[in-house]
């Protein structure tokens, strides 16, 4: 079942198995915010009319993506197109129109972790021009991916803006595992991936380290709203480190001294100072580990293209025969 996250000014009780997901994240040696709480931001942003957030790499993930179904997909006729977490690229927009055009599709789907998110995205896919029936579908794809009855097939999925890559390998894994349960011989999955030979992060300007930081922040912002928690945002700061030992680029907001917080109905929270809230991760992929993730869970890597730079990859998978 899903819940939304949606801002309120009155204390609430989280449903059991969001406070049991945040309790045990919060508890960890290297604290976490569940990724749902910064969808929540996201949520609350885009019906607040903001346009969709962008990657540094949108524009080689469009193109890449169109030179993909045009070379890779040209005689794919799919009646369902599934767009994992749609909000991460507008290219999902992009893709999902393009395949509109071919005249076959009946239905798209948008899944995302924060229910009214879901909404707000399948409403967008809609208003894009792509007739038919869009259906909202919140959820952690990382557990499950409820398609409505008879979502049609054959179905292109597309999971792109690295949303592989905003989770730990696990996660990834567990991913990959949902999507295969949904797909049968004749359906694609469509990947959009970071790449690249290091790990680094990306030099923001003042203007987007501010949006960044307070889009991270908000994520407590909303477990205060949600729950009358008791993080004072101005107790922590904003940090982007760069985990090379694992790939990936993690983002932390950091207690500027120590002190406790009470989340009511979840747990009291003890930190130091300099101890950190891990807030999200962006891993970096190469092509072996994620042939050898996609023939784990029972799909084959079909096509792996990149830029000339190797920044930006679109990879096209398909059930293993």
């Amino acid at each position: 079942m899903s819940h939304s996250l949606a801002l309120r000014s009155e204390r609430s009780t989280l449903p059991p198995e969001i406070a049991g997901e945040l309790r045990d994240a919060l508890g960890r040696r290297q604290k976490e915010l569940p990724a749902r709480w910064l969808a929540a931001v996201d949520g609350a942003a885009l019906r607040e009319g903001s346009l969709l957030p962008t990657h540094q790499n949108e524009p080689l993930e469009r193109a890449l993506g169109l030179t993909l179904l045009r070379d890779e997909l040209p005689a794919a006729r799919p009646r369902g197109v599934v767009c994992i977490q749609p909000s991460a690229s507008s290219v999902n927009l992009t893709l999902a129109h393009a395949l509109y055009q071919r005249g076959s599709v009946t239905s798209v789907g948008a899944a995302e972790l924060d229910p009214m998110l879901a909404v707000e995205m399948a409403e967008r896919i809609a208003s894009s021009g792509i007739c038919g029936s869009s259906a909202a579908v919140a959820c952690d794809c990382t557990i499950e991916l409820p398609l409505p009855d008879r979502f049609p097939r054959p179905r292109v999925f597309l999971c792109l803006g690295n949303v592989l890559g905003a989770t730990t390998a696990v996660g990834a894994v567990r991913l990959l595992r949902v999507l295969r349960t949904t797909m049968t011989p004749g359906d694609s999955l469509v990947l959009g991936l970071e790449a690249g030979q290091s790990v680094a992060t990306h030099a923001l300007s003042d203007e987007e380290f501010d949006t960044s930081a307070s889009r991270h922040l908000g994520a407590l912002g909303v477990v205060n709203s949600a729950v009358g928690g008791a993080f004072d945002l101005s107790r922590f700061e904003f940090r982007t480190t760069v985990d090379a030992d694992n790939r990936r680029v993690e983002t932390h907001v950091v207690a500027r001294r120590a002190h406790d917080v009470e989340v009511p109905g979840v747990c009291a929270v003890r930190l130091r100072k300099g101890e950190s809230i891990r807030t999200s991760v962006r891993c970096v992929f190469e092509r072996n580990r994620v042939a050898a993730m996609l023939a784990g869970v029972g799909l084959s890597l079909r096509t792996w293209n990149s830029d000339a730079e190797a920044r930006y990859v679109i990879a096209l998978a398909a059930p293993a025969v």
